[in-house]
Parts: structure tokens; sequence; C-alpha cells
């Protein structure tokens, strides 16, 4: 685990600027376990940056877990963690809203499949608030189709992976991870190759679960056909601190193996010279063969899309026999400002009168999330519905039409050790509560004893009735004279 986030590194790669900080908490870091978007303009290359940390990033997420009692339950734990996963995509709308080009930052070099339901999710969400969204901006200065689609253009998603170490346990001068021929030379080194099988993957499950179709104006964002969208950054160079370590245990590992008679002349040389011997894994470091295509950076990979923004040529992502072409504004940034606060004001803050009743329309939209991202309280809710009929017939078994409440007891504990058998996950706590109202309600519903004892200490043999109280008629005096 980085103690820097990823993006504000990537942020301060390609401003060429220490921006952000890496280590440790900005003192205009918010404190809380929410998300947090924060700005930065490059007046130089004419670029807005905004970076989102949620409870997806290592620094929101121990503050998160930080803030939880030790006390609290499971479900009211499940509720917390609902909660942030829907402010999180909420955020996410919010960027796919006023953004050109995204940059999704992995900490792998493997896809995670769950992006594909977060994205079905936020689009869902998006077709649910789009027409209050429409009511939010429809005052600002900006073209029609922005104000119909509410975002500039469908915008670009472009993924950076983090090299991790699979690629730096093959070989050094750029073979084939996979198995291939390793004397034939390549044209691509393996990151390349990588991002190559990185793209196709990501495409296929997309397109698969029609978060991209063949018009660029009806999904969530596009990426390109032509142009390269995924990009690995390479791994860190090899750490000096275990190679100190590595050194060090070679060292001893020779000391111990040697023997009293010292060794000299040649055969020295080539232990000394094999123990000093450190072999790089690193793909960066390795030299590249003849013939093979060099690697970008970073800021070269970005850029080719960033170019199409600044020189209002646009994207031009749809496919297909009939491709309709997609609107596209670069707005100024007193345009674009203008749009983000009222933006920010409903889907964020909720800080202005005006906009309040729009923001609690769409925070109740965030319902249309819980089919996507709650697929374990769908799951417990399924498993708690099949568990409550057995324990509802587990209590009524072997019960006599009228009996105590020792025996309700019993037969409630029964039912609940049933239940438990097989109810599982957050909806386990109230359906058990329900379970202990059902069974009360069956009990007392003309099912009850009466518990008075007789002067020989015997129960009363009759269902639950009201006795005559001292000064009062009994209902059976008050029944006679009402017959009379």
């Amino acid at each position: 685990m980085q103690p820097g986030s990823p993006k504000e590194f990537l942020i301060n790669t390609l401003a060429d600027k220490h921006i952000y900080h890496l280590f440790g908490l900005d003192e205009t870091d918010n404190q809380n376990s929410g998300s947090l978007i924060q700005a930065y303009y490059s007046q130089e290359n004419r670029v807005l940056y905004l970076v989102l940390t949620s409870v997806c990033d290592n620094r929101q997420l121990l503050r998160a877990c930080e803030s939880l009692s030790t006390s609290i339950g499971h479900s009211e734990a499940h509720e917390f963690w609902k909660g942030a996963d829907k402010q999180h995509c909420l955020a996410l709308l919010y960027l796919f809203s006023l953004c050109h080009v995204l940059l999704l930052v992995h900490p792998t070099c493997c896809f995670d499949v769950t992006y594909d339901r977060l994205f079905r999710a936020v689009d869902a969400l998006r077709q649910k608030a789009l027409p209050l969204l429409r009511a939010a901006i429809k005052d600002s200065n900006i073209s029609k189709e922005w104000k119909v689609n509410c975002r500039p253009c469908p915008p670009r998603l472009l993924f950076v992976f983090q090299m991790n170490g699979t690629l730096r346990s093959c070989g050094g001068n750029g073979s084939d991870p996979s198995g291939g021929n390793a004397d034939k030379p390549k044209k691509h080194s393996p990151r390349r190759r990588l991002q190559h099988a990185l793209e196709d993957q990501i495409y296929r499950i997309f397109r698969k679960s029609r978060v991209l179709t063949n018009q660029s104006s009806n999904c969530l964002f596009t990426v390109p056909a032509n142009q390269a969208f995924v990009y690995v950054v390479p791994g860190p160079e090899e750490d000096p601190v275990a190679a100190v370590l590595g050194q060090l245990r070679s060292n001893c590992a020779l000391r111990e193996n040697d023997t009293n008679t010292s060794v000299s002349g040649p055969r020295r040389y080539q232990q000394m010279r094999h123990s000093a011997r450190h072999p790089s894994f690193n793909v960066e470091s390795s030299s590249l063969s003849g013939g093979q295509l060099v690697d970008c950076s970073l800021k070269e990979f970005l850029w080719q899309h960033v170019e199409l923004v600044l020189t209002k040529k646009g994207f031009d992502d749809s496919v297909g026999r009939n491709p309709q072409p997609s609107h596209f504004e670069l707005p100024t940034y007193s345009k674009w400002a203008q749009v983000a606060y009222r933006l920010h004001q409903v889907m964020i803050a909720n800080t202005d009168e005006e906009s309040a009743e729009l923001s609690v329309k769409v925070q109740s939209q965030l319902k249309v999330l819980e089919g996507f991202l709650d697929a374990d309280a769908k799951f417990s809710e399924n498993r708690c519905q099949k568990a409550l009929p057995l324990a509802h017939s587990t209590y009524q078994s072997n019960l006599p039409h009228n009996y105590t409440t020792t025996v309700h007891k019993n037969q409630l504990t029964q039912a609940l050790r049933v239940y438990s058998q097989h109810a599982r996950g957050v909806a386990f706590q109230r359906y058990a509560l329900q379970l202990h109202e059902d069974c009360y309600k069956f009990w007392s519903n003309g099912h009850q004893l009466c518990e008075e004892r007789s002067l020989t200490d015997q129960h009363c043999v009759h269902k639950f009735h009201l006795l005559p109280q001292p000064g009062k008629a009994s209902i059976t005096t008050i029944q006679n004279k009402l017959l009379l």
C-alpha cells in the first residue's frame, strides 16, 4: 500500500510540479471519510485537472474505518459502506457531467470486472437524475446540446494501470511472458503488448454488458477506436533496502560455507564475482532488441486525447454502419465554472437554498443504485425470506390450541435455531425481529392459555380471559344485564 495516492503522483508527473502532497496529509485536505474533489489548473497547458478521492482510495478508506465504532453492528456497518458507495457514484456522475477526458487509475495491471457493475450503476443513476440536472443548468449560458445532455460531450475514459511484479519476473530482453519464442525479436515491448491485451479485454467486457454501444451519445463514456486508451505505468526500480538485505543474505550464506582453507587464485575471483552479481528483472531497464518500438510516456499518451479537445476537433467514437456524430463543446472557464458550481450544489454540496429542492430529489434517486451495488443485501434478503417460513412452521409444530408463556418461549427458541441455520447476511437481525413479532401475534391471537392458578395451584384450563376485579362487575354480569 503506497503512502501517497497514485493519482496525485500522476498529476505531479503530468504537470511537472509538486502540486499534491504524496506523504502525509495536506492541511487543506478534508478530515472526514467522504468524497473529495480537488482542482488544479495548468495555465501553460490550458488543462484543468479534477482529482476525486473517495473510499476507494487508501487515505479515505483508512479514515472511514477509523470513524466506525468497534461496537457497531453488522447491519449498521453495511449501511455505512452502502451510503459511502452511493456518494462515490454521485461524485463519479459529477465528473462524467463536466470532464472531456477521464483517467481511471488502478493499482495493479489486471482489470477489475467490478468496474462494469459500477459504470452500469452510474449510467442508471444518470438516466434517473437527467431531468433534475437539466433543471439545474437551464439558465446557464451554454449551448442547447449541453443543456439537453447535461455534459459538454460524451467523455473519453482512459485507463492507467500500475505495473506489478508480473512482467518484472520475466526475462529482461523483451521476451514474451506468455511463453512464446524468446529468440524471435518482438516489435513491441512486453508492456506495450500488455496494454493491447488490456484494451481488447476492456472493450469486449463493456460491449457485452452494453456499457459501450455503437452510438457514443447514448453511452456514459466512450473509448477511442483508433487510439490507445490503456497505459501501464512502469513499476519502480529495485528497492534499495531490499537490495542491501539481499546482498547481506548472500554474504552471510557465503561466510557460512567458507572453510578454514582460504581459496586463492581464479576460484576465489569466481566466487566473489558470483556473490556480487545481482540479476535485474526490471523490464524498463533492459536493452531493447533491434526494431522494437519505444514505449511512450504518460504525458504523450494523454496528450494525444487532450489535443483533440484543445483544438476543438472533438471525439468521433461512434461505430457501426450509421454512426451518429456526437455533440462537442469547449467552453470558456467562466461558463464551465458556472455549470460546475450549479451541479455541485445539486449533487454534492447542498448549501444553496435555491437548489435545495433539486438536491433532495437527486438524493432520492440514489435508490436505483441498490440493485447494482448492494448484491450482499440482495443475497441476504433472499436467504432470510426463504428461512422465515421454515421458522414459522417450526414454531407452530406440535402446538396445542392454547398454551402458556413457557411453551411460547420454548417454541420461539426452536424457531430461532432453525432460522439461524439458514439465514445469512445483513438482513438477519431484521428478519429475526420479524419472526419474534409474527410468533407473538400468532400466540396472542386466540392461542394464549390463562395462566392464573387456583387454590390448589393448578393452571386454568381455559384460554386467556379477563377476571373480575374487586369493586367491579365481571364481564358475565354485564352481559346478563344487557340481555335483560
